[in-house]
């Protein structure tokens, strides 16, 4: 209970606003919101063209986030804004939520935050409360039965002073780019790490690149075969400039060595193959040749 006390203070702290939030039902309309009928015929027009339009038409703010785009194809005629805004929606898989919320909450210009704030309120589960006494004078209403609702609309523009405002959102995308911006974060975080490591060799004296290179291959002997080929597999799926780019880098190395060094490469790469089977010789001398004539053909294209 202390857990979800908290998250209401936490929530109205950083909204500074009371906001009740239906989300698209049957909820009932006040009557100047119901006798605002709106006509709207599109042919693949921008959403966000149609929204304006049925804004102007209704003298109702529709806040729109920024994920929300593409056009839409409909004709609707003398409805309600909120069957038009359904008829927008829908299509486009998007959501509109009516909202109540304080005149001057800095949230109405800023749409993305304030769909990310409704968001979260509409996630939170708890019951129906009022907490309205504080030590800390913090304070938050939170309604989901339908009921309470229907009554805080009464009350949140008459006695409370607060306006309707209509928000239209994308949570699917939302949702996505949340996933893909955890997948990247792992990505930053394996490239800083081998940043760091890469850093560390280089401030190495020759000899403790020598030992750490051994602790190195000591590592491999206990890494899954299957991982090696994952990585090699990922190094021939990136795009054909990257490859190039791995492949000149690859080469300036090579050749940025001394004679010496290099020689020392070719043999260990040829002394490789004493560690291989005859059956996986002939798999890789079957599989040159054939690498041979892919290249040949390639050129011959050109």
């Amino acid at each position: 209970m202390r857990y979800v006390s908290f998250i209401v203070i936490a929530v109205f702290l950083i909204t500074s606003v009371v906001a009740f939030a239906a989300e698209v039902t049957d909820t009932k309309a006040p009557e100047n919101v119901a006798a605002a009928k709106v006509t709207i015929s599109a042919d693949e027009t921008k959403i966000g063209e149609v929204l304006d339009s049925l804004a102007k038409q209704s003298k109702q703010r529709i806040i729109i986030e920024s994920t929300v785009k593409g056009t839409v194809k409909l004709s609707v005629n003398d409805v309600p804004i909120e069957a038009a805004l359904t008829a927008v929606c829908k299509p486009a898989k998007l959501q509109w939520r009516k909202i109540y919320i304080s005149p001057t909450c800095p949230l109405l210009d800023q749409p993305d935050k304030f769909a990310s704030t409704v968001r979260l309120m509409s996630g939170l589960s708890f019951p129906d409360m009022v907490m309205a006494g504080s030590s800390v004078d913090k304070f938050g209403v939170h309604f989901q039965d339908k009921k309470a609702v229907n009554s805080a609309e009464t009350i949140a523009p008459k006695d409370l002073g607060m306006t309707l405002v209509y928000l239209v959102t994308n949570d699917a995308a939302v949702a996505e780019k949340s996933k893909q911006a955890e997948k990247d974060k792992a990505v930053d975080e394996y490239t800083d790490l081998a940043k760091k490591q890469l850093d560390a060799f280089m401030k190495m004296t020759p000899e403790e690149r020598e030992k750490a290179l051994v602790a190195s291959i000591n590592l491999m002997d206990q890494v899954d075969p299957s991982y090696m080929a994952a990585a090699s597999q990922a190094l021939m799926n990136t795009d054909p400039d990257t490859f190039k780019r791995i492949q000149a880098r690859s080469t300036e190395m090579m050749f940025s060595m001394s004679q010496e060094d290099r020689r020392r490469m070719i043999k260990f790469g040829m002394q490789m193959q004493g560690t291989m089977t005859p059956e996986q010789i002939q798999m890789l001398q079957e599989d040159s040749k054939a690498v041979m004539e892919e290249l040949a053909a390639e050129n011959n294209q050109k």
